[in-house]
């Protein structure tokens, strides 16, 4: 590889590749990198690579001019899926590659994609691979900062932490439809409920939704609930346990969950993709870290964080699919009350919906709760 320490972007690049084949949040916060790309070479073209089911929510990543997807589990699986997309680069003549991504299979991609011009993480094969392979930030634990890191040590300044998405141009069709369907008034308050996550030990309880949903009610707020295909049982779990129905839009696409939610006064949810989605549209969001570690991320005014203290918390990077101490206290241990007590003070500084005699709502930090209870 080239010597790191000469290398430079001597002028500006005609296309730019940013690789991010993760889960859906990971893609959402590839958002300040392609915002700063943008920046320093507004004439540049964006391309995002991801993974098919988060295509839709690359499009709406402010600065990306074109999706190119890699499906890794399925149909692009092995060394010749690999070499399938790597050509798909090349065929995109890529002048700069970017690949905030950690894994062996995208230090590997990057190699054979031959882009004259690569920037990764260190670790792994990256250090072979990259012609600039940016070793970690000692003691950051914040992933975003991380990969922000990659962009300065090339030189592109850096503008902030700040999580942006488009809402989708094409979906006020599909938003009429799901308010006349639920009887929903065009100017009352929704809360969206992000009931799911991909890792089940990060779900806030379904018992803990439904009583949530029963407050709001009483607010005059209407919870929606959010979720993929996949989560529609805990849907129903939470439905069952109102014994009546609540307004859902669990398992539609994620385009159409975009513009939905952009449309909600609160969102409260897991360490999720749909919650990030949703404080990357700027709506105030309430998010529950049990197993994960929020310190991986940076935080706005947008979002309040709520994690309980339990010796513990944080054991996972992702989260397990089974709590490992059998109690699942991370998310137990997060009530409704506080959920609702976080939702009031909100409410201070929006639309009065709600009379709240709280402390005011300021830009916000993790917020530790005890164990009693």
């Amino acid at each position: 590889m080239t010597d790191q320490k000469s290398m430079q972007i001597k002028k500006a690049p005609q296309k730019i590749l940013v690789i991010q084949t993760a889960f859906i949040g990971d893609v959402v916060f590839t958002s300040p990198l392609i915002h700063a790309i943008k920046q320093a070479y507004p004439d540049s073209q964006v391309l995002l690579l991801v993974r098919p089911k988060a295509q839709e929510v690359a499009a709406c990543v402010p600065g990306v001019d074109q999706v190119m997807t890699f499906d890794k589990d399925g149909e692009e699986c092995g060394p010749w899926g690999l070499w399938k997309v790597a050509r798909k680069i090349r065929q995109a003549k890529v002048d700069l590659l970017i690949a905030p991504h950690h894994s062996a299979r995208t230090a590997l991609l990057s190699r054979l994609s031959m882009v004259p011009m690569r920037i990764g993480h260190r670790q792994g094969l990256g250090r072979l691979v990259f012609h600039l392979a940016v070793p970690s930030l000692p003691a950051e634990p914040s992933m975003m900062l991380q990969d922000l890191n990659l962009l300065a040590e090339a030189g592109i300044a850096v503008d902030g932490t700040r999580l942006r998405l488009g809402c989708p141009e094409d979906k006020q069709g599909y938003i009429d439809a799901f308010y006349a369907q639920h009887d929903l008034e065009s100017d009352g308050p929704l809360a969206a409920l992000c009931v799911g996550a991909f890792w089940p030990t990060k779900r806030w309880p379904a018992v803990y939704f439904a009583s949530l949903s029963e407050w709001l009610v009483a607010q005059g707020i209407r919870p929606v609930l959010f979720g993929g295909p996949d989560e529609r049982s805990v849907a129903e779990e939470i439905t069952a346990i109102l014994g009546r129905p609540l307004v859902s839009c669990v398992g539609n696409s994620l385009a159409e969950s975009a513009a939905l939610l952009k449309k909600c006064w609160v969102a409260v949810g897991s360490d999720s993709g749909l919650t990030h989605m949703a404080r990357a549209l700027a709506v105030p969001s309430i998010m529950i870290f049990g197993p994960t570690d929020s310190r991986a991320h940076a935080f706005g005014p947008e979002c309040t964080v709520l994690t309980a203290q339990v010796k513990c918390r944080p054991c996972s990077p992702h989260g397990p699919r089974v709590c490992p101490q059998k109690h699942h206290d991370c998310m137990r241990l997060v009530s409704p009350e506080h959920v609702i007590d976080a939702i009031k003070a909100m409410a201070k500084h929006k639309a009065p919906l709600l009379e709240s005699s709280l402390i005011p709502f300021s830009a916000p930090r993790p917020v530790s709760l005890p164990t009693t209870g």
